[in-house]
């Protein structure tokens, strides 16, 4: 089915409606509405088999109120995709049967900006149940929330029968409003769906956690941090651990969701070599002539790598920030803080560090103060008994419950650090409650 874009679209959108045939009015529950006939291009929001009929403004509860938008029939658990780029102004996660999962995307790129897209109905149950418990697990993906930007033709949730739609056959309720959220106007989607650009699956991944290493189509890496993305050298990757093999692949709209923020530093502790041989060891926002050890690792870097890295003759302590140390058998690291902070067998995987690496303190070596153990890198991706598969991120992990999510999220073939439930069994979950709203009906 064709797709319209930029301005042709634009100008066909406005050329559709008709004020002199359109109808007006405000229904009993306060939403206005027009029955002036437009085509917004979309993409369909719907994965898999899905049938509907214009039932715009239909009677319902009695005729005590009209039908808003159309139903999209189809099976419980079907892929919920956005039908535009836009933000998520409004969502909801019911906290008791019968209150309803719902969520609205305003539109914000192209012929569709200033218009909203809302989907009602969100899945509740627990996949093959009626049983209303699913919320938690199976209405939207992780980090999908209210104030997220969402790119056209990513996974938002799943289908199914929540709010007052439970007596009835699993359906999407999709409305079109022209301005944002609950406060638009409503308008008939009936003709936008019938000409809705249809895809076979989610076709964007994100909104990606903090430490997320991006590859771009031109095969450019960066990090996701503070919600912005920082580019990575190839000499950069090496030094900081940051494996290629666990990048998730991007679309230029998607890196374009993250304002670019400069290039990402060496970390304290890299060893590396300059153009002219030079090897430094790194530390914070300075850098000394090191030595290193027998079979230790130096990763070469450009001129440019070094750039706001200034060099030192010799570090302030020698228990500098990135030194990783062994005392009393146990290895720790010397942290930007200044204290020291232990290693455990998965922290160490995650961020890259080595053993071998580590430098033997002696006996009457004056230790600073110890800190907290050190945690798993944001970014990585964890895989733990009766935990589950999640990615590390601000301290959070962000469960990620099934395959669905995992492919929707660009985590598909990607390195799995397998750790022990405790190792992340203390850390609060990523998931991401949103903001209620009201004032919707099927």
């Amino acid at each position: 089915m064709r797709v319209l874009l930029g301005a042709t679209a634009a100008a066909l959108v406005a050329l559709l409606a008709s004020p002199a045939a359109a109808a007006t009015g405000v229904d009993t529950t306060g939403n206005a509405y027009s029955t002036d006939r437009v085509v917004v291009p979309m993409t369909f929001p719907v994965l898999g088999a899905t049938s509907f009929s214009d039932t715009f403004l239909a009677c319902r509860s009695g005729c005590a109120r009209k039908h808003l938008g159309q139903d999209l029939m189809g099976a419980k658990m079907s892929p919920l995709v956005a039908a535009c780029s836009g933000t998520v102004v409004t969502l909801q996660r019911e906290t008791h049967v019968g209150g309803g999962n719902y969520l609205g995307i305003a539109c914000d790129t192209g012929a569709a900006k200033g218009w909203s897209a809302m989907y009602l109905h969100v899945n509740n149950d627990t996949p093959g149940t009626d049983d209303g418990k699913g919320t938690g697990q199976w209405s939207f993906p992780a980090g999908i929330a209210q104030g997220v930007r969402v790119l056209q033709g990513q996974l938002v949730g799943w289908r199914g029968d929540s709010g007052d739609a439970e007596s009835t056959g699993p359906h999407l309720h999709f409305e079109l409003r022209k301005g944002t959220g609950w406060n638009g106007t409503v308008y008939n989607p009936y003709a936008t769906l019938r000409a809705a650009h249809h895809i076979a699956a989610p076709t964007a991944s994100g909104p990606h956690p903090e430490g997320t290493l991006l590859k771009t189509p031109a095969g450019g890496y960066y990090v996701v941090q503070g919600g912005k993305s920082y580019g990575v050298s190839t000499a950069v990757r090496t030094a900081n651990a940051l494996s290629a093999a666990s990048a998730v692949a991007v679309s230029w709209p998607e890196i374009g969701l993250y304002p670019y923020a400069g290039r990402l530093p060496l970390r304290s502790g890299a060893l590396v070599k300059d153009p002219t041989g030079a090897v430094w060891r790194v530390s914070g926002s300075t850098r000394f002539p090191a030595v290193p050890l027998p079979g230790q690792a130096v990763s070469p870097v450009e001129g440019t790598d070094l750039g706001g890295v200034r060099p030192v003759a010799v570090p302030e302590s020698p228990l500098f920030p990135g030194l990783l140390v062994r005392v009393g058998g146990l290895l720790q690291q010397v942290g930007d803080d200044g204290a020291l902070h232990r290693v455990g067998a998965f922290a160490a995987a995650s961020w890259g560090l080595k053993a071998a690496d580590a430098v033997d303190l002696p006996a009457d070596t004056q230790l600073p103060t110890q800190g907290a153990d050190l945690g798993l890198r944001d970014g990585t991706l964890v895989s733990a008994y009766k935990t589950g598969v999640g990615v590390v991120s601000g301290g959070l992990f962000r469960r990620l419950w099934d395959t669905r999510e995992v492919n929707a999220y660009g985590y598909a073939g990607k390195p799995r650090l397998a750790v022990l439930a405790s190792a992340v069994s203390g850390l609060a979950t990523g998931e991401i409650a949103g903001t209620a709203s009201s004032g919707w009906h099927r």
